[in-house]
């Protein structure tokens, strides 16, 4: 059952990120959204999370293209990567959510501006944690394998001796 949901909340999760990547790279299919996302990210450089440890701030344009792009990198990851890109993809994308956060917090949002960043970074964070269950699952089941395979072997070997 772990299997269906990490496979639907991955792909909801996967697709979401390449269409909220695609509204800040390009305005090809979406230009009023683009053009609220190029507004946006003007305000979001004004609080730059590292501008207070490194006295620089990129330029609004290239922070919206770097999000975009790197949510849509991590997007298709998510919806047709490996196990372990995946993963990475996840930690990626949920920093970039814990960022959103703090960046409407700084600049004194409501909470329906920061509500997104919040639920989505929830639903990273349930993904993580489906994923290690599952991973811890596979691990107990080869562990309990392993040890009624001595088993058998050991019968067989008790058996050989007897003969």
């Amino acid at each position: 059952m772990s299997s269906v949901a990490l496979f639907v909340i991955t792909l909801t999760i996967g697709i979401f990120f390449i269409l909220i990547g695609q509204f800040k790279v390009t305005s090809k299919f979406f230009p009023d959204i683009h053009e609220d996302m190029r507004h946006e990210f003007g305000r979001i450089n004004k609080v730059f999370p590292f501008y207070k440890i490194t006295g620089w701030r990129p330029y609004a344009k290239n922070y919206r293209m770097t999000i975009g792009i790197i949510e849509i990198i991590c997007g298709i990851i998510l919806v047709v990567g490996p196990g372990r890109l995946k993963q990475l993809a996840n930690s990626v994308l949920l920093m970039l959510m814990l960022g959103a956060v703090y960046t409407h917090y700084a600049l004194h949002d409501k909470l329906d501006r920061m509500a997104p960043g919040i639920i989505f970074g929830l639903l990273l964070f349930t993904r993580l944690i489906i994923c290690a269950q599952e991973k811890r699952s596979r691990n107990e089941q080869s562990t309990k394998f392993t040890n009624e395979e001595k088993d058998n072997q050991q019968e067989f070997t008790d058996e050989k001796k007897n003969d």
